[in-house]
């Protein structure tokens, strides 16, 4: 079994180069997004959140990502962060992840 390659390896492989600012992050978790590579969304966003232009819509994709790799604690505090950010439309996934799971809290 072949060792995941960290996002910087396989941009650099792949592409020839890494993003060199937060947007390019967030176009990079984009596009890992759609062909459905969560681990590496959740590895590319953490410079989109820093910057105040790309932090809701980060925020937006690590929420989905954390749930759809079954991260269910950090997924909750995800949508959480998400809503504060803007995103009402979080609220309804937040409500799901309780409901689904009664003794989930957040902390």
């Amino acid at each position: 079994m072949s060792e995941r390659k960290s996002v910087r390896e396989h941009l650099t492989e792949t592409v020839g180069f890494c993003p060199k600012d937060a947007i390019g992050w967030l176009y990079a978790a984009r596009g890992y997004y759609k062909i459905k590579d969560y681990h590496s969304v959740i590895e590319c966003v953490t410079p989109a959140l820093r910057n105040e232009r790309t932090k809701r819509e980060a925020q937006h994709l690590l929420a989905f990502s954390f749930l759809l790799t079954g991260q269910i604690e950090a997924a909750a505090g995800a949508f959480f962060k998400s809503i504060n950010y803007g995103n009402d439309t979080d609220w309804q996934p937040l409500t799901e992840l309780f409901l689904d799971n009664p003794k989930l809290k957040l902390t």
